[in-house]
């Protein structure tokens, strides 16, 4: 079936018509748990559905560091990227996960470290 443009206009209005996203209450419980030198503020305010999404992935290891580095690394090209205060808070989620939530070597010697 050929959608006419009525019905794709009818769609996009749908979609704009959609009620914004707010913080899930476990997205709440995950920036209370965090120490207040690492909670973002301007991320969870500014892009809900992010802050949700790094909730959800913060205990699954390898896919809360592929969602954290694909924020702040541009794989596709021709990204904007964030504002200066939001990308502070990504890389600072970042570190901290990767030093204290799950050490990750980034050296030898953090692998010799490691395994004491």
């Amino acid at each position: 079936m050929v959608a006419t443009v009525h019905e794709s206009e009818n769609v996009s209005e749908q979609r704009r018509q959609q009620p914004p996203e707010v913080l899930l209450g476990d997205t709440i419980k995950w920036l209370a748990g965090l120490p207040a030198d690492v909670r973002p503020t301007s991320l969870p305010a500014q892009y809900v559905r992010i802050a949700n999404t790094l909730a959800r992935l913060w205990p699954d290891h390898r896919r809360c560091l592929e969602c954290l580095e694909g924020l702040l690394i541009d794989h596709r090209g021709g990204r904007q990227g964030f504002a200066f205060d939001v990308a502070l808070e990504i890389a600072g989620l970042k570190d901290y996960y990767e030093t204290t939530v799950h050490p990750t070597a980034q050296t030898a010697w953090d692998l010799i470290a490691m395994r004491r």
